[in-house]
């Protein structure tokens, strides 16, 4: 079985040969540091490589890291129409307008200048939108996937559609002020998310007119969980957010057969019958530290319709501070909670820190395929 083969199975909740691994989104790949204390670790060449997202300062996963691993899946990327650019010595502007700065005791960037937040109604129209159709953002990406398609036997991922309707109008307006927005100012809020209801659906218009004959997985994203529960309550989500993605969602599954999977941070629990609901096929990273993320309570309650893109091992504490054991220990378990009949995709709960060994690395992503195989039952 290959792995596009592998994936598929998985994800249409049947027991492939081996529970399929995943390294590459920018939810799941590696930063900077950790990474190339890996590659000095494994004894590979210390490359130059390329940063997929600035603000976490992760990294585009090698070739050599990726057959390491057996990662099943390759991931394409829908470019920003300008890259991020240096304002002056500490700060950074995205194509949105959002301004980020790296303090010196950091390993990440941190916003300082959000464009929205003293934006009135009126502002919203006046506002420098960004161009979902400029050519830029889908320069090379046809045979970049058509070729990987053709002549790979990996699941294709498609990222570029990050934080849709909850965090990019958190970083256009600041965080404080809109969750206030969402309980006092709701004509904003209307016409904010409608303006980004708007820009995704002309982005994805043209990249799956373009690709979308050929991807496995789309990956979409909004941060709504912290800790211990949700950022917002179910009731403003469902007023507002809500609405927005599942129009979204069912525009994109009008164009494409590919799976839709969720990357949301933290406790979700009390909101994944609404994804669920709305299309969403597979939610990443599947925190299993948060409350009521339990990796077995999950599978138990969802796992005959929803599959689970992540949960590898705690990575709060567990992988950059437990002991190899601990974390082959951890994955064991996780492998045991989430693989029966299929629907997991093994991957880290959100990126490698800079501050995990790379031993660890190595225990987490060789647990995972040596005890990954499914036991084949008699027919």
């Amino acid at each position: 079985m290959n792995s596009r083969e592998r994936v598929i199975k998985t994800l249409n909740h049947e027991e492939p040969d081996r529970i399929p691994i995943d390294i590459g989104s920018p939810v799941t790949s590696f930063h900077l540091e950790s990474y190339m204390n890996l590659r000095k670790y494994l004894g590979l060449p210390l490359n130059e490589v390329k940063i997929i997202d600035h603000v976490m300062q992760t990294v585009k996963a090698e070739e050599d890291i990726l057959q390491r691993f057996h990662s099943d899946t390759r991931h394409v990327f829908i470019k920003p129409a300008k890259k991020t650019k240096k304002i002056n010595n500490l700060i950074y502007e995205d194509e949105w307008g959002i301004r980020t700065a790296k303090p010196k005791s950091s390993h990440y960037f941190d916003m300082v200048e959000h464009p929205l937040a003293k934006a009135t109604t009126d502002d919203l129209e006046k506002f420098n939108w960004p161009d979902p159709t400029d050519t830029i953002r889908v320069e090379g990406l046809k045979d970049e996937t058509k070729k990987l398609y053709e002549t790979t036997s990996f699941a294709l991922v498609l990222n570029g559609f990050s934080e849709t309707f909850f965090g990019l109008p958190s970083w256009l307006r600041g965080h404080q002020q809109f969750y206030m927005d969402l309980l006092l100012n709701p004509e904003f809020v209307n016409k904010l998310l409608d303006k980004l209801l708007n820009y995704w659906k002309n982005l994805a218009e043209i990249v799956l007119e373009l690709i979308g004959e050929y991807i496995q997985v789309v990956r979409v994203a909004d941060d709504l969980g912290m800790q211990k529960g949700l950022l917002i309550s179910p009731q403003l989500y469902q007023k507002f957010i809500k609405p927005r993605q599942k129009q979204f969602y069912s525009f994109l599954k009008a164009r494409t057969n590919a799976k839709l999977l969720i990357h949301s941070c933290g406790s979700i629990y009390e909101i994944i019958p609404d994804l669920m609901e709305i299309g969403i096929d597979v939610i990443n990273p599947v925190q299993v530290s948060a409350k009521n993320m339990d990796s077995l309570k999950l599978k138990n309650e969802f796992g005959d319709k929803l599959s689970f893109w992540g949960g590898g091992c705690d990575t709060q504490t567990i992988l950059p501070y437990g002991s190899k054991f601990e974390v082959e220990k951890e994955a064991k378990k996780r492998i045991s909670d989430l693989a029966p009949g299929g629907g997991f995709i093994f991957a880290s709960i959100h990126n490698i820190q800079y501050d995990v060994p790379p031993e660890n690395i190595c225990a987490l992503f060789d647990t995972a395929f040596k005890a990954g195989t499914y036991i084949l039952k008699k027919a």
